[in-house]
């Protein structure tokens, strides 16, 4: 079987304590191979801009297996 990357994107959770619920938010078409420092960049830039506290971060990838 062969592997190949199809397409990656970036959850972002942040809490929202006032309305009991999680406010999660998507960002697609990530590149191919995202480092651990990449992901924690990106994490800290959208922390910045929100009031809410950070929950936790979501790496999705998807590939295509072939034979």
């Amino acid at each position: 079987m062969q592997k190949e990357w199809t397409k990656g994107s970036i959850e972002v959770h942040f809490e929202d304590a006032a309305n009991e619920k999680t406010l999660k938010r998507s960002y697609s078409n990530t590149i191919n191979n995202v480092t651990p420092e990449q992901v924690e960049g990106f994490t800290l830039a959208l922390e910045s801009l929100t009031n809410f506290p950070y929950l936790q971060t979501v790496m999705v990838e998807e590939y295509t297996y072939t034979r």
